[in-house]
């Protein structure tokens, strides 16, 4: 959003090629662009995590054909542009226009080193189609994604470190900073069903051992009206976006969330105190997590073993390090 931000900013026209819920929140903040739709991937995830890599593989035709779907749409559309931005879309590149690919993910996190390099060969395949390739991170090394966005084989485009992106750069935050403390957790619901409702079920079922007030923000945009519903202690909301979920983020002491890179970018830079629960299955999500628990920086509890409990004695006893 900030580079879409910024691009309208120097007064170029925008077309932005989104669907489902990353559609509804580009139009709240960029009302006035122009909006296409491509097909989209639609991975599904497993509710076993050991059986995520095998459900993956089963759809890996289905990815390739999203891929050339894309292609081809640009392929038929590249006289209307002149620079596309891709945000992980790997088929959107074409000889006659300056292409830029944005990735955080130079490195995917495997079991097994043979595969973790046949991984990036098939992504460089796509990748060093591009014109370039941007970084969401900082130059320096570990910075907020370590090896996954500091691999040691670089692709042969060039290469660029833009710094983390976060939604919230493109709003009036002046104010946030005086607001006052109202939670002591806010729970951050994001992700793949049905890891998504199982970790909720696990909230709510241990909200009443404790006494602190809590939001749980179950991260389901819909058309039905938004309202907050209290459950002792524990206050839902079915969704929050920009400046509303700016404030409840700033209200609250802790914030307990996925460990997704998009989640990591929004929070680090605003040094909230986080615990991470890594979606089961996704290595990306466990690397990121216990790269910034090893530093201090957060916290991180499986899902398998989530108790409401055991977590507010250890957000009671961590000593958060924050990053510059």
């Amino acid at each position: 959003m900030p580079i879409i931000h910024d691009v309208i900013e120097k007064g170029h026209a925008v077309t932005i090629a989104a669907g489902g819920s990353q559609k509804k929140l580009l139009q709240y903040y960029f009302p006035s662009c122009n909006y296409v739709s491509i097909p989209g991937y639609h991975i599904k995830y497993s509710k076993k995590a050991w059986w995520l890599p095998v459900a993956l593989f089963f759809q890996l035709p289905k990815i390739t054909l999203a891929i050339y779907r894309e292609h081809k749409w640009l392929q038929a559309q590249a006289h209307a542009f002149d620079h596309v931005i891709s945000d992980n879309r790997y088929g959107l590149f074409n000889s006659q226009l300056t292409t830029t690919f944005i990735t955080h993910q130079l490195l995917v996190k495997a079991p097994y080193k043979w595969a973790e390099n046949l991984i990036q060969k098939i992504q460089y395949y796509f990748i060093n189609k591009f014109s370039e390739c941007w970084v969401p991170d900082t130059t320096a090394y570990p910075g907020y994604a370590a090896d996954l966005s500091h691999p040691i084989k670089m692709p042969a485009i060039p290469v660029t470190y833009i710094g983390p992106l976060s939604q919230f750069s493109v709003l009036n935050s002046a104010t946030n900073n005086t607001l006052s403390l109202k939670y002591k957790y806010c729970f951050l619901l994001s992700g793949p069903e049905p890891q998504r409702s199982i970790l909720q079920h696990l909230i709510e079922s241990d909200a009443g051992k404790l006494q602190d007030q809590m939001i749980l923000i179950e991260g389901r945009p819909s058309d039905l009206p938004n309202h907050y519903k209290q459950q002792g202690p524990l206050t839902k909301l079915r969704y929050a976006s920009g400046q509303d979920l700016l404030d409840i983020i700033m209200q609250s002491e802790f914030v307990v969330c996925r460990s997704g890179y998009s989640t990591l970018m929004e929070l680090l830079p605003m040094h909230k105190k986080m615990i991470l629960i890594p979606t089961p299955g996704q290595t990306e999500q466990t690397y990121l997590a216990t790269s910034l628990a090893n530093r201090q920086m957060a916290i991180m509890m499986e899902q398998s073993g989530f108790d409401l409990v055991k977590m507010d004695e250890k957000a009671r006893q961590h000593c958060f390090i924050f990053a510059p």
